[in-house]
């Protein structure tokens, strides 16, 4: 019996991604940290964070964490419940929940990271 799937039939550009993404949050994560708490010897107040998510670098920043960290989190999601669930209707049910949850992450993410302005 041979494998149907080939590269080009969308599992192995989601594998590499999901990849990707992990080494992506792993770097983008630790220069967080790094940046808040040892870069900055600012106080950390509510004020000093709005004041530098305000600029749009770091807008793009974090809104491009919060878009790969869903996709990384909830694809991996999707994995394991792709091997463990087999009947069609509740894999269904499962993926438009995580679709959902998904897209309402996404809206609310940006929708808090948007609306900060400088000096606001």
């Amino acid at each position: 019996m041979r494998y149907k799937e080939t590269v080009r039939s969308g599992g192995a550009l989601l594998w590499y991604f999901q990849r990707v993404s992990g080494v992506f949050l792993a770097v983008v994560l630790f220069l967080h940290v790094y940046i808040i708490h040892v870069a900055l010897k600012d106080e950390l107040t509510f004020h000093a964070i709005a004041d530098r998510v305000a600029t749009p670098l770091w807008k793009v920043i974090d809104i491009s964490f919060l878009v790969v960290a869903l996709f990384h989190g909830l694809y991996g999601a999707w994995i394991v419940f792709d091997d463990y669930i087999h009947k069609p209707w509740m894999r269904i049910t499962l993926f438009a929940a995580l679709s959902i949850v998904a897209l309402l992450a996404l809206i609310l993410g940006i929708l808090t990271i948007l609306p900060f302005q400088v000096g606001g």
